[in-house]
């Protein structure tokens, strides 16, 4: 669109200087697309200041996010209010994150999938931490960080409301909450191996104050730690919750549970077993269609 009706009058100028800018990288871009974007939008000091959406992808195109990175600094797109990066190495999301206090008005920001590699624990300590402390983002996915997942620093505060993430264990999804005290919806993937259960801080300290949505997939969680979370949370107004345990097949604990939730609107439970015999598992499955669960359209669902 620029390359072609740029130039041709002051009107089409005039118009193409006040659009704003979408860019996205795509998956087998052609290196002379590529630097035909460099040439005639992202080197072009004007463009870059109306660009408020980027999408960088290594997927399928090896290194393309790096020769971005040299052709172009993120920093200088002052006016971007998404950023979104898939398959790229720990090396060049750091250099990222440590950018983003240049973008003021920075709301979204997405990470996908890190590159297989090796990394040092400060890198992913800094990426995590560097992008939750972000003064303007309120939109946040961190996902498929495998081992790879950074830790939460338990003094960090956010002004994240939405967030997507992986965690490390149980004691980071505690961390995590206690430093977003705005959250509003919160996705949770914690791949906890840890026999030690977790604790809250004192009663006065805000525990998701502003939480309506909660999902949890979890690793070794007990269910009396979720119960311990979940109790916290008394805007909580959807919870959906994912397991391999069939310790959580008890319908008549989850009701209690649920009963203290007034707020509550929907509820989701999947649990995914293996190697189960179908007399035990048929008996729980009924204790579901209780007219409790039934009146509420709250299913279950198990695999």
């Amino acid at each position: 669109m620029f390359g072609t009706f740029y130039n041709l009058n002051k009107r089409f100028n005039s118009i193409l200087n006040d659009v704003h800018v979408s860019i996205g990288l795509k998956c087998n871009m052609s290196k002379a697309l590529f630097d035909q974007y460099c040439h005639k939008i992202l080197n072009h000091k004007q463009r870059r200041q109306q660009i408020f959406y980027l999408k960088l992808s290594n997927t399928r195109t090896f290194g393309q996010i790096e020769l971005f990175m040299k052709n172009c600094s993120i920093e200088s797109f002052s006016h971007l209010r998404s950023l979104i990066i898939t398959n790229a190495s720990l090396a060049v999301l750091k250099v990222a994150a440590s950018k983003l206090k240049y973008l003021k008005y920075l709301n979204y920001v997405s990470v996908k999938r890190p590159e297989p590699g090796s990394s040092l624990e400060e890198e992913e300590y800094y990426i995590y931490n560097t992008i939750f402390a972000h003064e303007s983002l309120k939109k946040c996915s961190l996902l498929e960080f495998d081992d790879m997942i950074g830790r939460i620093h338990p003094d960090m505060t956010s002004t994240l409301e939405c967030l997507s993430v992986d965690v490390h264990d149980k004691h980071d999804l505690v961390n995590l909450i206690y430093s977003l005290p705005k959250i509003k919806r919160l996705a949770v993937t914690c791949d906890s191996t840890s026999s030690n259960r977790f604790v809250l801080r004192h009663p006065f300290i805000p525990f998701g104050p502003s939480l309506r949505y909660f999902h949890l997939a979890g690793g070794d969680i007990l269910f009396e730690e979720v119960e311990l979370l979940v109790k916290e949370f008394h805007q909580i107004q959807e919870f959906s919750f994912f397991s391999g345990s069939s310790d959580f097949l008890n319908a008549s604990c989850w009701q209690n549970l649920l009963s203290t939730m007034p707020l509550l609107i929907k509820f989701r439970l999947h649990v995914n077993i293996f190697n189960v015999q179908s007399s035990i598992i048929t008996p729980l499955l009924a204790s579901f269609h209780t007219e409790y669960w039934l009146r509420r359209k709250w299913y279950m669902a198990l695999s």
